[in-house]
């Protein structure tokens, strides 16, 4: 048994946390470079930081039970609640139970035709930016997503209310980031007008989504959205539904940790692909079967799309990296994780790790094709997690990807603007430092 080597990010330790605020993806790097593919690391707090299969596996599913939530997690609870990304123990495994059959390939069948109407209008909208002015990319896919997640969720939603939604869920993501990254700017935060603004938008947000469900109670014809099946579920072992509170929980949950994390992807993906105009080529030779955008039926004939989207994950993956807290003493190739240490999991640099990915940091597709995925160890691999908190939503979010970008590359062309900067900087997903500009052609 051996303890796992520490990292000092500074010289002095009160350096350490303002260090890693500023660049968390430097830090972290430079901690592996240093150490190996684990090590420690004292922030306000210890972590364990890791780009190690094993340590995933470990972690994720061979004793799972040994680990909650990272505290981070619990950050998210003023806007998630007890969605299934906070909560835990039986009343996740319940609330599991209850909200799987959104995701079961019947319902994602019918929500595929509201994304194919919607990314259809969509294309319309990008058109009017053809041969002008670089746009934010970065904005543009945060918008079709959410508006399909909002409307797969709510239904005949109003635009007013679309953008109240996005908006303020936005804004209050950014708020937590803050206090999670940087707690000592929480003072400040509470007299400067932030921690106001912050319960004036969850309160006018939560008074919306709960007008959402109280209308549906007093309804005979049933919408054919997400939150009706969430109002309908039923406990198989006790007959019981969610009340109002977890309806809303969960739902917020979907929107909120799902249309980003797509966006994001999207986002990354079109800034990488506007410099490969050989894989351009291979999806368009692949989008020739549909006309504006692809059936359900003919997703499943665009598998060099699919690797492409997942070889995007790959570099950079909207979920970049998970927390959890050892609830008792672990072992990992023969290195002792303490009980009560912080556990950061680095998804990024798992999938940049060259000890496992050859040519690491050149994005390939055929890193996907099927003799690869084939011969790859499963845990190399892990844009939406393992084990039993493997992500929900998974399905619904290839499907979005792959049909969103395969109808955009059908139709345009993307430059990358040169006068432009862009830079990666984590955020509760892998965000641009200051969005990310195309020419549309």
């Amino acid at each position: 048994m051996s303890v796992i080597p520490e990292f000092k990010i500074a010289r002095f330790s009160i350096q350490a946390p303002f260090i890693f605020a500023k660049d968390p993806l430097l830090a972290i790097r430079r901690g592996f470079d240093a150490c190996g593919d684990t090590f420690r690391l004292k922030l306000f707090r210890e972590f364990a930081v890791s780009r190690d299969p094993a340590f995933f596996k470990q972690v994720l599913v061979t004793n799972h039970k040994n680990y909650k939530k990272g505290s981070s997690s619990k950050m998210l609870n003023p806007v998630l609640g007890n969605g299934l990304v906070t909560s835990e123990g039986d009343f996740w495994l319940r609330q599991r139970r209850l909200v799987q059959p959104a995701f079961h390939r019947e319902r994602l069948q019918e929500l595929f035709v509201t994304m194919g109407q919607i990314t259809a209008d969509f294309l319309h909208e990008m058109e009017t930016f053809r041969g002008k002015k670089a746009v934010d990319i970065d904005a543009k896919m945060m918008g079709i997503t959410a508006d399909i997640a909002l409307k797969t969720l709510f239904g005949n939603i109003s635009h007013e209310d679309k953008m109240q939604i996005y908006h303020q869920v936005n804004r209050t993501q950014r708020y937590l980031v803050t206090r999670v990254r940087r707690p000592y700017r929480i003072p400040l935060m509470m007299v400067n007008g932030e921690r106001t603004r912050f319960k004036t938008d969850l309160a006018y947000f939560n008074k919306l989504v709960f007008e959402f469900i109280h209308q549906r109670h007093g309804i005979t014809e049933k919408p054919n959205d997400l939150l009706q099946l969430l109002l309908d579920s039923l406990d198989e072992e006790t007959g019981e539904q969610m009340n109002d509170q977890q309806i809303r929980d969960e739902a917020i949950t979907m929107f909120a940790a799902g249309h980003e994390t797509s966006a994001t992807g999207l986002s990354w993906l079109l800034w990488e692909l506007a410099r490969q105009p050989n894989i351009i080529a291979r999806i368009r030779q692949e989008a020739e079967i549909f006309d504006t955008v692809p059936t359900f039926e003919q997703l499943l004939k665009l598998p060099y799309t699919r690797q492409v989207i997942e070889e995007g994950m790959r570099l950079y993956p909207p979920a970049w990296t998970m927390t959890r807290e050892s609830l008792g003493e672990d072992e990992v190739e023969g290195q002792i994780i303490p009980k009560g240490i912080s556990v950061f999991m680095s998804i990024y640099e798992l999938h940049r790790n060259p000890n496992i990915w050859k040519n690491s940091l050149v994005f390939d597709p055929e890193n996907f094709s099927l003799e690869n995925v084939k011969n790859r160890p499963k845990f190399n691999y892990l844009p939406f997690g393992a084990g039993p908190r493997l992500c929900i939503g998974q399905q619904f979010a290839m499907m979005e990807m792959q049909l969103i970008l395969a109808s955009l590359i059908k139709r345009f062309d993307f430059e990358i603007d040169p006068s432009h900067h862009v830079g990666i900087y984590p955020q509760i997903v892998l965000k641009s430092t200051n969005g990310i500009k195309l020419f549309i052609k």
